[in-house]
């Protein structure tokens, strides 16, 4: 089973890659090739051959273009037949109503999987057609193949050598490593709450207290993914149901009149434009989650007070619109090392927090300082404050105190999640202490550099 997931799983991930090619394709063709299309929409220029060419397409690549008919009017393997005829695949129906369509079915010769994407040509006067790629994955078939092969046959003789190693240890070993192996086997299956009873203070109890631990840690790991896993669904699944109900509406309503078209498509921008700074930021933590190696190789000296003064400029105008005071105090100059992008999203995110939550007439102060071998940065606010059992979360996924509020400045739960995230990333962390209708103080503590001695 295990070696038919890792198959599956790295058939998947190459399928993946492509789509994601084939979809690139696609999209590269469609910006330019409503310059080839005639004015009857019924043939193409006699020189998209050669622009075809200068893209330098595998030759595996099949591409047809498509008219606003569903008329099949070129086709990059010379098919004359299909010329003429219409093309009611369900990714060209997609893609003529205006976004991209993708399938994924197997060919009845070969076997393998054919991935055929769709997208949209789009003229001035509007959709003219759809650029129609497909692609074979006999490559990925073939390769897959034979990994599956080497495993299934290293699967066989790592069982035959496991089950050999269990029978003799079953036979020699106590009744304690019986139960300790049946704990293990259970949590292999998933279970992850399963604990050792200790007894005694030997290796073998030990050894159960080390269990009892990693169990309690995979288990707690475990819901903190499924949380997120449901916390960010609900997160992408509220716009997009939004734009899919504004969209029907339009659809389904051909006398709507133009002002509500055009409230509903501002309407279905800002649901798009809620969706990316979701995404964005969801990208940013799974960066700083995998690649905090990364991020430690690209530190550099920095002079935190700099980092600082340009935040507080590119905020200033949102603090002014808000009208409320923007304050920062910093006496000299503090150097640590680090990564002015990293470092600057998780000071930005907080000072925004802090203008965002802040009331109008309302005052945010940014205070640097250092104290002994550390460089301090106060973020301290007089806005709506926050109950002590709400600053035991707020650092976690999707987590918002007020979620009316967050709804009104756009948030996503995910800012100070990625500050703190960031702020590890550099060896530091953040202090919070807040008061309901008093105001917040976040307190970022990283380390200094050498330069300041």
């Amino acid at each position: 089973m295990f070696s038919y997931y890792i198959v599956g799983s790295i058939y998947n991930f190459l399928l993946s890659e492509e789509k994601m090619d084939a979809s690139k394709t696609a999209n590269m063709i469609s910006s330019f090739a409503w310059n080839y299309i005639s004015e009857d929409n019924m043939s193409v220029a006699e020189n998209f051959d050669e622009f075809l060419g200068t893209l330098m397409l595998d030759e595996k690549y099949r591409v047809m273009i498509i008219n606003k008919d569903s008329l099949a009017i070129f086709d990059s393997h010379g098919n004359d037949a299909i010329i003429g005829k219409a093309q009611i695949k369900q990714s060209v129906i997609t893609a003529l109503g205006g976004e991209e369509g993708n399938d994924t079915y197997e060919d009845e010769l070969t076997g393998y999987d054919v991935i055929d994407v769709s997208v949209p040509i789009k003229a001035p006067q509007g959709i003219v057609g759809a650029v129609n790629a497909t692609v074979t994955s006999d490559k990925i078939g073939i390769f897959v193949g034979a990994v599956k092969d080497e495993l299934i046959l290293l699967s066989v003789l790592s069982c035959l050598l496991i089950g050999l190693v269990i029978f003799v240890v079953a036979n020699l070993m106590t009744r304690r490593i019986i139960k300790f192996t049946e704990k293990i086997t259970l949590m292999s299956d998933g279970i992850l709450d399963e604990k050792m009873d200790i007894r005694g203070n030997d290796e073998i109890a030990r050894m159960g207290v080390a269990f009892n631990t990693m169990a309690e840690k995979l288990a707690g790991i475990e819901q903190q993914r499924i949380q997120f896993v449901s916390d960010a669904s609900h997160e992408l699944k509220t716009p997009l149901s939004s734009i899919k109900l504004m969209s029907d509406s339009i659809i389904q309503n051909p006398d709507i009149p133009k002002e509500q078209i055009h409230e509903f498509l501002s309407d279905i921008n800002n649901e798009v434009d809620r969706l990316n700074r979701i995404i964005n930021k969801l990208l940013s933590i799974t960066k700083m989650d995998t690649e905090t190696e990364k991020v430690e190789n690209n530190f550099e000296l920095l002079d935190l007070r700099e980092v600082v003064s340009d935040i507080i400029k590119t905020l200033y105008p949102l603090a002014k619109n808000s009208e409320i005071a923007l304050n920062f105090t910093a006496d000299k100059e503090i150097y640590i090392l680090g990564d002015k992008d990293t470092l600057f999203q998780a000071i930005y995110n907080i000072c925004d927090n802090a203008i965002k939550y802040t009331k109008r007439y309302g005052e945010v102060n940014v205070i640097l300082d250092k104290k002994d071998l550390e460089a301090h940065i106060v973020v301290r606010d007089n806005g709506v404050g926050m109950r002590t059992e709400d600053t035991e979360h707020i650092f976690e996924r999707f987590y918002r105190v007020d979620k009316a509020r967050a709804r009104e400045t756009g948030g996503t739960g995910l800012g100070l999640a990625i500050a703190n995230a960031a702020v590890k990333a550099h060896k530091g962390s953040i202090q919070v202490f807040s008061e309901p209708n008093i105001g917040s103080e976040f307190t970022i503590i990283l380390p200094l550099a050498e330069k300041n001695a």
